[in-house]
């Protein structure tokens, strides 16, 4: 059985059939068919945004107070950002097994939590806690097991890639509101089957969909092989950084996230402040879907949009005009006796692979700024790791404090009770001015790298201080202008929720050469203790403590600003910190590009550059 498999999904045989024909060693198709997979999958990580969709149902069904839904929210939270362990499964094996983790814990965590709504399961903190850390546990591993093999599969485009990607985990939550409102009208049992149903079929097509390329040689691949077959599989890499994606075929998916973006912004505000019939709400669901389903308008076979096997020769946007030397991946003959790459743990990923001289040659001509290089432990010595780490911890405290308790704090601001429509409401804007900053995060991320070679005055590091910044605006907002006005500073940290989310993902391939992986699960690793400290600790147990001591009852809802005003001071505090923290890594990293250039060009004049350059302590 697994030898058939190796047989049927070899893609070094594929491979070598479209060298036979003639095609580029790329085949955009296959991308473009993972893209849309991994923007599907986004939807099932966006379910960690949703949690103030189910707030309203605990609070009334379960009398679970607001410190016992932080409980909950940090406890999932927890295990959807813990994900080094299966950074070091994916390490070896690739996104294959990471895939089937997603399709169990989706499958019994919602299975479990919708049968405690149903009554079958008796609901307290404990058993939510555990069924909605479960949930949680799919979404943090499907981001890793889809962003990162995105990454490495598109190197030439990787902010309009990315950003498209996590564009979905953005809008899916208001998606999943919209569907939550539209179709399943207070029905939250059968809503949690819904999501059920879509992660497991979603996620058992991505295990055999989302395939790194072959050029990748982790533990698990390098089984059988002879230095001589691994040597062919990685002369394929040139091709891959070299290779633009089809600008008509990319542009189609971002027409149907405008669409998206157009219509959940009209559609929540009307669902929200207005009465609407049944007919036109369940339209308003239909639609949602039906533009949801237009991403598979990216996979069409027409010529125009671009990707049906364009010829070797004809490559589109090559990185330089000067250009000249044939692509490694076609130089290369494949034969019969190299191990067929699998498309089950064969597809593979290990921390990015040191290149070859041949290698370095072509990937040099890409513009790309010059990127701390060494080992893993050597920039682990370095200070600009652990202040990118920091800046994350920072930026994360009133982001999550503000996210996972949007209800609790509009309430105290307010004055007025919380309701389905008002948390659908915060949702769906979440997703549409998260989608925004992550698409915008993106598109100067495409700026930069397309920058002359000879005249790039910008560098990537520019936007990392504008999540932390944007924080801190946001919480002297919330704690200095009426609660009418809530929506405007909620506004501003969803977006910058999403310029943090694409940055965290392109940081790390932007300014480091390898283990980029094992970074990204890392930086998952700071919105835990994020998690922890602010949303637990800091949000949690004050507002607990507030709402007893100003004499509220068990089931009344603390709704005076004071509940919250010392949380929100210490998270703008905090927030003000890491824009400091980021703009020091700015400016090292722009004194470190300085450097490596003027380098690079005293070099031109007399010897090889070298692909990557060798950081030593400042």
């Amino acid at each position: 059985m697994l030898q058939g498999r190796h047989r049927f999904f070899s893609q070094t045989r594929a491979a070598e059939r479209r060298k036979a024909a003639g095609h580029s060693p790329v085949d955009e198709m296959q991308r473009f068919r993972m893209l849309v997979c991994c923007m599907f999958c986004g939807i099932c990580t966006s379910l960690i945004y949703a949690f103030d969709l189910f707030t309203t149902d605990f609070l009334n069904r379960f009398n679970l107070s607001a410190g016992d839904q932080s409980t909950i929210s940090t406890v999932g939270l927890v295990f959807c950002y813990f994900t080094i362990p299966f950074g070091f499964l994916y390490d070896y094996s690739g996104p294959f097994p990471l895939l089937i983790v997603c399709v169990l814990t989706a499958g019994v965590g919602a299975l479990c939590l919708g049968l405690t709504f149903d009554g079958v399961i008796t609901g307290n903190l404990a058993s939510i806690s555990v069924f909605y850390a479960l949930m949680n546990i799919s979404s943090g591993v499907i981001d890793v097991a889809c962003i990162v093999t995105l990454a490495e599969t598109f190197p030439r485009n990787l902010g309009p890639i990315i950003a498209l990607a996590k564009v979905t985990i953005g809008l899916g939550s208001s998606v999943l509101a919209s569907i939550s409102v539209n179709l399943f009208r207070g029905n939250i049992s059968g809503f949690i089957y819904f999501i059920m149903v879509y992660s497991v079929v979603v996620c058992s097509v991505a295990a055999f969909v989302v395939v790194l390329p072959p050029y990748f040689i982790n533990g698990w691949r390098r089984r059988g092989k002879t230095e001589e077959q691994i040597a062919a599989l990685k002369s394929l890499e040139p091709a891959y950084r070299r290779q633009s994606v089809p600008i008509r075929r990319l542009a189609v998916g971002y027409a149907v996230v405008a669409l998206l973006l157009v219509f959940l912004s009209v559609q929540s505000p009307v669902v929200s402040y207005t009465r609407v019939s049944n007919g036109v709400s369940t339209a308003f669901g239909a639609i949602t879907i039906v533009l949801v389903l237009s991403f598979f308008l990216m996979l069409l076979p027409v010529r125009w949009l671009g990707g049906m096997d364009d010829r070797a020769g004809d490559e589109p946007m090559r990185a330089s005009v000067s250009e000249e030397s044939v692509d490694r991946g076609e130089e290369i003959s494949f034969t019969r006796a190299d191990a067929a790459v699998t498309n089950a743990p064969d597809k593979e990923l290990c921390p990015l692979p040191e290149m070859t001289s041949d290698t370095a040659d072509a990937a040099s001509e890409i513009p790309q700024d010059p990127r701390y290089g060494g080992t893993l432990w050597d920039n682990l010595k370095r200070p600009d790791l652990w202040l990118i780490f920091l800046t994350f911890i920072c930026q994360s405290a009133l982001g999550v404090i503000v996210v996972y308790n949007a209800s609790t704090i509009s309430v105290a601001l307010t004055g007025r009770k919380r309701s389905q429509q008002t948390s659908a409401l915060y949702t769906a804007f979440f997703g549409v001015a998260n989608s925004v900053g992550r698409v915008c995060m993106g598109m100067f991320e495409a700026f930069v790298q397309h920058q002359s070679p000879n005249k790039r005055r910008y560098l990537v590091t520019l936007a990392l201080p504008l999540s932390p910044f944007l924080a801190a605006v946001a919480g002297t907002l919330l704690l200095t202008i009426p609660g009418e006005a809530i929506l405007l500073p909620y506004i501003i940290i969803y977006f910058e929720e999403g310029v943090f989310a694409a940055v965290t993902a392109l940081i790390f391939p932007s300014l480091f050469a390898s283990h980029h992986g094992v970074y990204y699960n890392v930086g998952f690793l700071t919105t835990v203790i994020s998690v922890i400290g602010f949303n637990r600790f800091l949000f949690g147990f004050v507002v607990d403590a507030k709402h007893d001591s100003l004499g509220f009852g068990p089931k009344e809802e603390c709704s005076v600003a004071e509940c919250v005003r010392l949380p929100l001071i210490v998270a703008t505090c905090v927030s003000a910190v890491g824009t400091v923290m980021a703009v020091i890594v700015h400016i090292r990293y722009s004194r470190f590009v300085r450097e490596a250039l003027r380098g690079r060009f005293a070099a031109d004049a007399g010897r090889t550059v070298p692909l990557r350059v060798r950081c030593e302590d400042e």
